[in-house]
């Protein structure tokens, strides 16, 4: 279902803007093979100033727990069986985020894009057995010195009440190869605990997520656009660090990470954890001899009126 609303617009501007909202269920949203291959062939019409489109896409009913969020949990280190891991409804929200990414008014290609940052703020936990309406929309769309940074908003209520929000901003090159990655500092990484990566770990998460993003299954696929190997998925190496610091995150908090160095498959990674105050720290994922940073992150509990 497919209709157009007025909303208020941003930043002091007077007047409303057309939104297009599109309406699903669970069972009516395109099947995700179709949604990938629609996304992987997208071409790009970028103007000198490109404009997001006015797009909301909304699946009511959709549910928390499943076959699949125990694989998850058990593929990520999540520990509770009786809350959700926090980075879940990322995946939920998956074939809409999908949508909106193979939009035609979409002005970038979807292949070739860097994952930058990724903010999660969870309101309170989610529980299995829960029924969530799940809504994405566009954020801001700024220039960036490698080309153009533009955010992915995604929400998830429960009864009415917003208990998750996402935020996903990633970088669109121009004129440089995708296989490149952004600069990291040389980096003097503290020793931590030392996880070991599978080489199939790419397709682990791909089943479980079901983001099959050819980058992180094959060598041969991972070549086709520039790395010489599978690279991890970036939200799974989020919610690996999320779950192995749970203990110290309060059920209401915000968690940020900035994507660096790309992790080749098979691979021996080091992850560190600083606690600070009480439900706030940071933590880092790096090479494991502290060559390379992958991630860094902080964390805190969530302002009350937020």
């Amino acid at each position: 279902m497919s209709y157009t609303a007025k909303m208020s617009s941003s930043g002091g501007h007077k007047g409303a803007t057309s939104v297009n909202v599109r309406e699903f269920t669970p069972s009516s949203l395109p099947a995700m093979p179709a949604m990938l291959l629609k996304a992987a062939v997208k071409g790009s019409h970028v103007q000198d100033k490109p404009v997001l489109p006015k797009v909301v896409m909304r699946c009511e009913g959709v549910r928390a727990g499943s076959e699949k969020l125990q694989q998850y949990h058990q593929l990520t280190g999540w520990g509770n069986a009786l809350q959700v891991h926090p980075a879940w409804p990322h995946c939920l929200a998956l074939p809409l985020q999908l949508g909106m990414l193979s939009d035609k008014d979409f002005p970038f290609k979807v292949m070739g894009m860097v994952h930058m940052e990724n903010r999660i703020n969870q309101f309170r936990p989610i529980l299995p057995d829960e029924s969530l309406d799940i809504v994405c929309r566009f954020g801001e769309l700024k220039k960036h010195r490698l080309g153009w940074q533009f955010s992915l908003l995604t929400e998830a209520r429960s009864a009415g009440e917003i208990i998750w929000q996402g935020d996903s901003r990633s970088l669109v090159r121009a004129g440089e190869p995708s296989s490149m990655r952004l600069a990291a500092k040389p980096a003097d990484l503290p020793t931590g605990e030392t996880w070991s990566l599978a080489a199939d770990l790419g397709r682990q998460y791909a089943r479980v997520s079901g983001d099959y993003n050819p980058i992180h299954l094959y060598p041969w696929s991972a070549r086709l656009f520039g790395f010489k190997l599978p690279i991890v998925h970036g939200m799974w190496s989020k919610a690996r660090c999320i779950s192995a610091i749970s203990s110290s995150l309060p059920d209401r908090f915000s968690l940020q990470v900035s994507f660096r160095k790309p992790v080749f498959l098979p691979a021996r990674v080091s992850f560190h954890h600083q606690p600070e105050k009480a439900g706030q720290g940071a933590f880092t994922l790096g090479s494991a001899d502290g060559s390379l940073l992958h991630l860094s992150g902080r964390y805190g509990p969530l302002d009350p009126q937020d």
